[in-house]
This record gives C-alpha cells, structure tokens and sequence, in this order.
C-alpha cells in the first residue's frame, strides 16, 4: 500500500513537470465584425481585443478560406516583348492572409506549432502545390506570390503590433489595424492564439462579414443578372460624366 501510494506520487510529479500544460481561457472581440462597401469605401479601421486566463503571448490571424488561384506570368518573347507566356496555379492558397504578434513568431512559438496551425508565411505554404513550374523554382514563385499579394494590401505579416497587459492572474490584448478596401466581399475569420512556453494554450475565432450594400450592390446584381442591359447603363453613365467633364473644363476655359 506504501509503494503504490509512492508509486502514485511519483507519477504526479511527473505529471506536474512534464505533462501537457492547462489550456487558457481566451475571449476575443472584433470591431466592427460586419463591413459594409458603399461607393465611398476606402477600407475599415478594426480594433480586435480580449484576454486570457494565464500570462501569454499572442498571435492574430486574418484569413478567408484557401482556394486554387492561377495568374498569368509575363515574360520575354524573343528577347524583346513583355507579354503572358503562361500560368501559374498556387493551391491551396487564401485570398486574404494577414499575421500579427506581439513578438517576432519564431521567439514565442516552435516550428511544428505554426506548421500545426499555419501561423506565419512559412508554415501557410508548407504544403501549397505550385503548377506551371519548374519544382525546382518552387521557392522562387512562393516569394514573389507573397510579394505580389503585399502589393494588394492583401497580405500582411507584422511582429510587436499588439499591445499586450499583465491583468491580475492573466492578461489583455489589443491591436488596431486598417482593413484593405481591396479585400473582396466574404466572410473571413480573425483567430486569435494565446502561446505559452512555445506552445498553443488556446484559441478564440470571431467572423468579419465584408459586404457590398445598396445601390452599389443593385448594380452589381444587375451586371450578373442583366447584363446586357448593365452595359447599356454603365454607356450612358459614362456619356453623362464625359458631358459633365466637358461642361466644367469649357466653362473655366472661358474666363
């Protein structure tokens, strides 16, 4: 009896030691979740905010879901002509993928945990298929995906961009950030990753609906709709703005 009650001991010691360590509670709240497109849209300010039961890390990912997506490659012709020699498909890769931290990722959290989450560039095409390609150039058009998608303001990976509070036994984060006008309508996901030890203790997900609203969504249901008559519209508009313009420049050309 004396020896399993040892027995017993030593085992939860161990436990305590090197066992799997308690996952954290997290909240997270995301400011505004709903984005409405108008005609005078130029993106949203987000604020996204919470806390966690323990002292930890943390990490925010934007995305929506991953999809094939091919783009045409430019090249010489001869030597002497820029034009579309070909495609390449990138699959499976989200439209919008955006990464913040409060330290650089690869400080607070271990390699197999991001690959196991896809946090970071790296990890997020670990397993992407690329086509159109030598594989041995693989690498090479990764990188330049990633930088065409910087470029869009679609991708975004940024260390020590959130604020992070020791709050009793716990603690509190908060970031802002400007939400791009040139991320399509969709629905996307904010994740936030509470990381202790170089580990993941838990997680919190909200939605950000992006929508086109009035009559810039009418117009843009009549194009797939109707779209012969869309055509006639968007001819008429455009004679009309033409003949405004005109009317404007001529009129401060008189005087």
């Amino acid at each position: 009896m004396r020896y399993t009650t040892l027995l017993a001991g030593i085992i939860g010691l161990f436990l305590l030691l090197w066992g799997p360590k308690a996952l954290a509670m997290v909240t997270c709240e995301v400011s505004p979740n709903y984005i409405p497109i108008h005609f005078f849209y130029n993106g949203a300010e987000l604020k996204i905010s919470g806390h966690a039961d323990q002292v930890c890390d943390y990490v925010v990912i934007i995305k929506d879901e991953a999809e094939k997506l091919t783009l045409r490659r430019k090249g010489k012709v001869k030597g002497l002509f820029w034009m579309n020699v070909g495609e390449i498909t990138f699959e499976p890769v989200p439209k919008v993928f955006m990464v913040f931290s409060n330290k650089p990722l690869d400080e607070i959290l271990d390699k197999s945990e991001q690959e196991q989450y896809d946090i970071g560039y790296a990890a997020l095409f670990h397993e992407v298929h690329v086509e159109g390609v030598p594989q041995s150039e693989r690498e090479k058009w990764i990188k330049e995906f990633i930088k065409f998608k910087e470029n869009l303001k679609l991708y975004r990976e940024k260390f020590n961009a959130i604020k992070v509070e020791k709050e009793g036994s716990g603690s509190r984060y908060l970031f802002d950030m400007h939400w791009p006008y040139q991320a399509v309508p969709g629905v996307y996901t904010a994740t936030v990753y509470a990381i202790q030890n170089d580990r993941v203790i838990g997680t919190c997900t909200k939605v950000i609906r992006v929508e086109k609203v009035g009559l810039l969504k009418k117009i843009t249901q009549l194009a797939f709709e109707k779209p012969a008559l869309y055509g006639i519209i968007s001819i008429v508009i455009a004679i009309i703005a033409g003949v405004g313009v005109g009317l404007v420049f001529g009129s401060k050309g008189k005087h």
